[in-house]
Formats: structure tokens, sequence, C-alpha cells
């Protein structure tokens, strides 16, 4: 087994976000844009607003913030409610190997730890690659020694303690305290059951992010833990890779505001309507085949924002009858009458080849049937935004744009925009902090639509 002190030690010392290759610096920077993005826009939701008055009155005032609000709060606590923002609307970046979302349980654990020690943009950026890399590593390996399906939180928090780590100057012994104790700490929970039942628990995320963080403070204090899972024989090849492969590069992004199972059917679709002249009144029937995980998803008519998300079918309706499944649809469309007309008319099939090629791809193929018995049938499609199938730049900035601008306006959109491209250069985090406070600058035009 390779040596864990003295491997991970050195990689955790080491790595410089100014020394990386320029496509592993893209990778981040862009990542760091989805991820405020994501997390801005779920702070207008009804998850976020319970998750920031339980952490206030638990865990009170601190010098770490909160998106879009005034308060500030210990580094435990703000992590906590940025992270639950951060996967509220499920549209975070994710990995497919891991079969999970390291950006929403890592970053805001990293930025309330470098904001309570006031780093610079160099030191942030460092951290958040640390995090994402032993995430990622930390990701594989869980599955990989528990083959049950867990959650994001499972193993996103160690990811979240060695970027932590990194920012309180820990050392080799207590970084393998901080890891150990984030993973016993951590949220093995049963993944399957949340996807059967919705719910505003999510993917772990927000525990997972308060744990992270919280196991780097314990080891910082010489509190101990179990050996981690970087120190198996099955973390060698991963180890060895730590500076020379950067995982980072490898994220997938979500146009969409709904569990990534159901994406590659949307794929599906804008094929065929771009095909065909295809309007929803003339769709009699819709047949989607998919993967077993996929269909294990919802098909109910939602109640809620969180059972719209985690659906197969409401999110392929609401593309047929909206062109888009963003915020809007999974907060205020879930009474349309023709959203749920239409979900009605749609069947699931799970095929065979398809379910072999989970989890490295997410298919999907789909059969529509029109009024006239008219069959329309697409290839087989993968979710887009893949690191193989990607969204371009010019996609990336604007969905940027799109989840911040009805929030922030369109002057400071663009000011946090520029901030995060010019992050290494940044002599204080607090430089991106101050413009993330959006409340206190605009006003929010978004949360008179979302907080019902």
């Amino acid at each position: 087994m390779a040596d864990f002190s003295g491997k991970l030690e050195e990689y955790l010392r080491s790595e410089s976000f100014n020394s990386v290759h320029v496509n592993s610096k893209q990778a981040l920077k862009e990542a760091l844009a989805d991820i405020i993005a994501c997390t801005l826009a779920g702070t207008h939701t009804a998850a976020f607003e319970m998750v920031k008055k339980f952490a206030d009155n638990q865990w009170g005032t601190g010098r770490s913030s909160v998106l879009s609000a005034v308060e500030k709060m210990s580094a435990s606590g703000a992590a906590l409610v940025n992270a639950t923002a951060a996967n509220a609307l499920d549209m975070d970046d994710g990995h497919r190997l891991v079969k999970g979302h390291p950006g929403a349980i890592i970053f805001p654990a990293v930025l309330a730890a470098a904001e309570e020690h006031n780093i610079s943009g160099e030191e942030f950026m460092t951290a958040l690659l640390i995090s994402y890399e032993i995430a990622i590593r930390a990701g594989i390996l869980a599955h990989q020694l528990r083959p049950e399906y867990h959650c994001t939180g499972s193993w996103g928090a160690i990811g979240a303690a060695a970027g932590s780590g990194r920012i309180l100057r820990l050392t080799g012994n207590e970084i393998n305290h901080a890891l150990g104790i984030a993973e016993y700490q951590s949220t093995y929970s049963p993944m399957m059951r949340c996807i059967k039942h919705p719910s505003m628990l999510k993917d772990g995320i927000g525990w997972g992010s308060m744990t992270g963080i919280s196991a780097a403070y314990l080891a910082k204090e010489g509190f101990t833990g179990i050996p981690s899972l970087f120190e198996t024989v099955e973390a060698d090849p991963y180890l060895l890779e730590l500076g020379k492969v950067y995982r980072v590069e490898e994220l997938y992004y979500k146009p969409y505001a709904c569990c990534r199972w159901a994406q590659p059917g949307i794929e599906a679709l804008k094929e065929l309507m771009q095909k065909h002249t295809l309007t929803n009144s003339e769709i009699s029937k819709v047949k989607i085949y998919t993967f077993t995980e996929a269909a294990s998803l919802s098909r109910k008519h939602p109640n809620n924002t969180e059972e719209a998300q985690y659906n197969l079918t409401f999110p392929f309706a609401a593309y047929l009858v909206t062109g888009e499944v963003g915020p809007n649809q999974v907060l205020n469309e879930l009474g349309n009458p023709e959203i749920l007309d239409t979900m009605d008319r749609i069947e699931i099939y799970i095929s065979d080849v398809l379910d072999k090629q989970f989890p490295k791809r997410t298919l999907s193929r789909i059969e529509i049937e029109d009024s006239r018995g008219h069959i329309f049938s697409s290839s087989v499609h993968q979710a887009k935004g893949d690191y193989d199938f990607p969204l371009s730049s010019i996609e990336k900035k604007n969905k940027f744009y799109n989840l911040v601008e009805p929030i922030a306006g369109r002057e400071i959109c663009d000011e946090i925009y520029e901030c995060i491209q010019k992050m290494e250069n940044l002599s204080s985090i607090h430089e991106l902090t101050s413009l993330l406070n959006i409340n206190k600058k605009y006003g929010g035009i978004y949360h008179a639509r979302t907080s019902n």
C-alpha cells in the first residue's frame, strides 16, 4: 500500500492552483461559477429558509457568510445552510463514477473556512481544488468498498474535510484524523429510499458539508478519528495519481433542475422535436426506455419541489409543454394542468442494454405516438453536460446568467462572474463574498415568485 501519511500529506501541502495546467484551472473556475449560481438560486427555496432558521438558532453568529443573506454564522452553520441551497434545485455539478454531487458539499465548507480565516483567492482556489480531487476519489473508493447505493454526504464529507484542513494548516497526522472523523460521522444514507420518497434530505449534502468542515476543526483540537478509506489497499492507485490526474476536469454540469437520471429522456425528446413538427396536443403516448435507477424515480404528480426534481415524467412533460426545466418549473409549475396531463401519457420501460451502461453512462431513448398513430423513435441519448458530451463554454455561462441575473440583476451578475475569472488575484476571499450577499444590494426579485 502507498504510504498514506507521506503521499497524501505531500499532496495536501504542495498542491497549488497556480501550478496546475491551464485546463485544470479553467475547469475549476467553471465549477466555481456553476456552484455559486446553483447556490444563489437555491437560496429562494423553502428548504433553505428552514435550514437557515435552524442554523441561526443552533449555531448563532460567526464570520462566515450565508449567501443572499445579511446574517453571518459559524463556519459549520454556514456550511450547512449554503450546502442545502447548493443542492436545493438539483442543478449542481456531478461526477459519473461517484453517482453524486461533489461541488455542493465541498464549496460551502471551503468557503466558510476560507472566510473565517480571511485567506486569499489563490489559497481558496487551491483548497477548493484539493477538495474536489479528494472528494471524487473518496466517492469512487466508497462505492467500491461499500457497494450499496449511498449518498453524496457519505464521501463528500471527506473532500470537505481535506479542503478545510488545508485552510486550517492541519499536519499530516491531523489531516489523517480529520478524514477519518469525516468518514465515520458522515451520512451513509439509504439513497434509494429517498429516491422513492423524495424529501428535503436530498443527497445528504447539507449535513455532509457541515460534517466535513467540523471534522477538520475537531482534528485541529486534537480529536482523533479512525484510519480513513485512503489507508486501504484499494486506495493505492488513487493516491499515486494525485497531482497528475485532475478529476475536476471530468465533472458534468446539469442544464435542467431535476435528477440527472431523468435528463437523457429530455435530450431524446429534443431530437424528435427538432426532426419532426410535433406539438404536445398531437401526442397521444410517450414511451421512455431507460435504466433501472431512472425507472425508480417517481411518476406521480408532484406536491412539492423535491417531488418534482426526483421525478422521471414531470421534467419530461415540463420540457415538452414549456421548453425548459428550470427553477420556475420545479417551483411554480407543479399544478400546471397541461404538464400533469402530459405526465399521464408517459410509459416507462427498463432496457437491459441501457441498464448495463450505468453508472458510467446514463442513457435513454424514447418513442412518441401521435394522434394519427404515427410512431417516432429517437436514438439513444446520454445526459447533456457530461465531460464526453459537454455543455459549451457559452452554455455554461448562459446557465450562470439564467440563474443569477433574475436574483441579482445584470450589473451584480456581471461583477460576480468577472470576480470568479480572476479569483487567483484576489487578496481576500471577502472580495467574492461581499458580492454574494445579494439581498443587501438588490433585494432579490426571485423570492416573491418562489417562496410558496
